[in-house]
């Protein structure tokens, strides 16, 4: 059992005050993650980072889950979760979208592997993938070979439930404020180059698809992420893209496919906001 007294993570809720019924939530699932770390006296350093315009509410809410909050210096998802991270001791970084949820002790799941495996810049697991109501809608199970097929653009490491090492993200820098929707595509794959990646076969996290989501709004979903991806490619890998690149896309598509099971249910239902 671990004797440390000390917050092992800290961890970033960007939030524009929009969705207060799903931040209720997803703070909710954060401090679950206390209860079950706590039990090995350690704990979770969360912080809310919001618009000055919504400082009141999400204070309010932010407080009421034991969360500090901070008013944003800049504008975008990417700057509030750098603004978030900057200064932090933890020795574990995270961040979660403000409409996500954890499961039940995926953060001290998480840790456990990377502190099993020092060298490892970050880890990753499966995804449950929920609707507006919380109804599952599938769940993802990567694997590790996801780890090495999205170098070439087929992304299947999802974001909520992935820790990273602290000193790992300041090697290879922080989120690209300048990435809209692949942010933290462009990070996975800077920490994969910085030190590796592990995975851990149970669901860490679950990842809310609504009208008003990201993902759904993105209106050319391959686009950022695939000019991310040529970053980080050879130049003999990008002059044979026209080449490679379909097939890529086969694959993932059959794959994918592989990777999804369900519907079933949440691992632990929400309960409702007080």
């Amino acid at each position: 059992m671990s004797s440390r007294t000390f917050p092992s993570v800290r961890l970033v809720v960007p939030s524009n005050g929009e969705r207060p019924e799903y931040l209720e939530q997803c703070l909710a699932s954060v401090g679950r993650q206390r209860e079950s770390v706590g039990r090995q006296r350690e704990s979770v350093e969360a912080v809310v980072v919001g618009p000055a315009r919504a400082a009141d509410a999400l204070r309010g809410v932010a407080e009421r889950h034991g969360c500090r909050f901070l008013v944003e210096d800049q504008r975008g998802l990417s700057n509030a979760v750098n603004q978030g991270w900057r200064g932090a001791t933890t020795e574990y970084l995270t961040w979660l979208g403000d409409d996500d949820l954890l499961t039940e002790g995926s953060l001290s799941a998480a840790r456990e592997a990377l502190d099993r495996v020092p060298g490892a810049a970050m880890a990753y697991g499966r995804l449950t993938i929920i609707d507006a109501d919380d109804r599952t809608l599938y769940t993802l199970r990567p694997g590790t070979f996801a780890s090495w097929f999205f170098r070439y653009g087929q992304n299947f490491v999802g974001q909520p439930g992935s820790l990273y090492r602290r000193s790992a993200v300041q090697r290879v820098g922080m989120l690209d404020p300048a990435l809209r929707y692949a942010m933290d595509f462009d990070l996975h794959l800077r920490l994969r180059q910085g030190g590796g990646m592990v995975y851990l076969p149970r669901v860490l996290g679950c990842f809310r698809v609504h009208p008003s989501s990201l993902t759904v709004t993105n209106p050319c979903p391959d686009d950022e992420g695939r000019r991310v991806m040529r970053r980080y490619l050879g130049r003999t890998t990008l002059r044979l893209e026209p080449c490679w690149w379909p097939l890529a896309q086969g694959i993932s598509k059959a794959w994918g496919a592989t990777t999804k099971s369900g519907p079933g249910r949440l691992l632990r239902r929400t309960p409702p906001t007080p």
